[in-house]
């Protein structure tokens, strides 16, 4: 059995579903195509195959999807999905920092550890960080490189700072974890989603999930909406058109109460926020899931315990996932390897857990951890040695043709756009 398979097999067995065989790319073939070798390995070095099979993983969910949603128009492969952003902005493998550059790779003084500031706002926590203040990258390097990793780990994280360790770690055995909080009440109808997220993760989920045939509507603040908007229109479209656009200014009791009304409306809820985030909106996740909804929680590390309150971003909760250790145990160094993969992996598996969900009767909670996500799809596979040469012998080879890259079918929807419409159809308050 393939690993894609394997992969595949395993995600739909959770719902007590029959596996299904899958079509898939060796993984360094695969890890070529998706473009991924031209964001992998050192600025002035050859593009390199990761030692782990994260296109596997992407290939298993997507064709789980398929398998719990057989009419679906979905992208020709998961792996394409992992390198897609990285070649529409036409990103470059940069060693120890990350493809679009916020994300460095930094020795301690007892280790190394994965800082990702991709705001100003995040330079300005920098001498609350360190006790000192740092212009560029290169004095912060100096700083850090007298501290013990563990130390600025913890004062970053109370600082709400996107940092992690590069440390191996024991892959978890599912990639998500389920509450089953509902007696489950299978259904057949189209079902609403509500899609509170942002950037990557969640939205991703929600194009697959309309791409499955959901009615989908994208909520965002009116003070603070998406901030992919300011990205590449392209990108942006890609992972938005298809969307009705809700905009509400989330100050405004009144309409906090129509995002409470829409959020109970939903048969499928994505969000990519902090527990406590939601509940300062009075939106109760478990509430939500007791009526019978899905609930997709998308965070960096969890949303239980300390983890609950960690930022992350796609390349440093792949450092938390173990995949620098990978790279560093496969090719003998420390480097950055794709591009904020685990936004993408973990976009698809959240899609293909939203709609399994909903077809089993929904009323659970699936909380998907970006690092999580990332460390189970490392476990999936190693190869080291003769069998990694062997993995980038066979993508130096390859003359195939890159996947072909998406096209988005329209325009996403303006800010908004949909706002009066949407809350016209909402079913007055019970």
């Amino acid at each position: 059995m393939g690993l894609a398979t394997a992969h595949a097999t395993a995600l739909l067995r959770l719902f007590g579903l029959p596996g299904v065989a899958v079509a898939s790319d060796h993984p360094a073939l695969a890890w070529r195509r998706a473009g991924l070798m031209a964001v992998t390995g050192r600025a002035d070095g050859p593009g390199l195959v990761a030692p782990v099979a994260l296109t596997a993983a992407a290939d298993g969910a997507l064709a789980a999807l398929q398998a719990v949603a057989p009419g679906a128009d979905l992208p020709e492969n998961g792996a394409l999905l992992l390198g897609e952003r990285a070649r529409i902005f036409a990103l470059a493998r940069q060693g120890t920092v990350s493809a679009n550059g916020s994300c460095h790779l930094l020795d301690t003084a007892d280790g190394r550890i994965a800082l990702n500031l991709p705001r100003q706002d995040d330079w300005e926590l920098v001498p609350a960080l360190l006790g000192e203040a740092a212009a560029d990258w290169a004095a912060l390097q100096r700083i850090v490189a007298t501290r013990p990793g563990a130390e600025i780990l913890e004062q970053g994280r109370l600082l709400g700072l996107a940092i992690a360790l590069d440390q191996d770690v024991a892959a978890p055995s599912v990639p998500f974890s389920m509450a089953q909080l509902a007696p489950p009440q299978p259904r057949d109808a189209v079902p609403l989603v509500v899609d509170l997220s942002a950037l990557w993760a969640g939205p991703l989920a929600g194009a697959l999930l309309a791409a499955a045939g959901a009615q989908v509507v994208k909520v965002e603040s009116v003070r603070r909406p998406d901030g992919a908007r300011g990205g590449s229109p392209g990108f942006y479209d890609l992972l938005n058109a298809g969307k009705a656009s809700v905009a509400l200014d989330f100050t405004d009791a009144a309409d906090l109460r129509v995002l409470r009304r829409l959020v109970r409306t939903a048969d499928i809820v994505i969000e990519s926020a902090r527990p406590r985030a939601l509940a300062g909106l009075g939106i109760d996740a478990a509430a939500e899931v007791r009526r019978g909804a899905t609930w997709l929680s998308i965070t960096a590390h969890g949303r239980t315990g300390e983890a609950a309150n960690w930022i992350g971003f796609g390349d440093d909760a792949a450092v938390a996932g173990g995949l620098t250790a990978a790279m560093r145990q496969g090719w003998g160094e420390a480097l950055c390897a794709g591009d904020a993969i685990a936004d993408p992996l973990t976009g698809i598996t959240a899609a293909f857990a939203g709609w399994a969900s909903f077809r089993a009767g929904g009323g659970r909670l699936v909380s998907l951890a970006l690092s999580a996500v990332i460390a189970h799809a490392c476990g999936l596979h190693r190869a080291h040695g003769e069998e990694l040469r062997h993995w980038q012998a066979l993508a130096d080879s390859d003359e195939a043709p890159l996947y072909r890259l998406r096209a988005p079918h329209r325009p996403a929807a303006a800010l908004g756009a949909d706002t009066a419409k949407i809350l016209a159809g909402l079913r007055p308050p019970s």
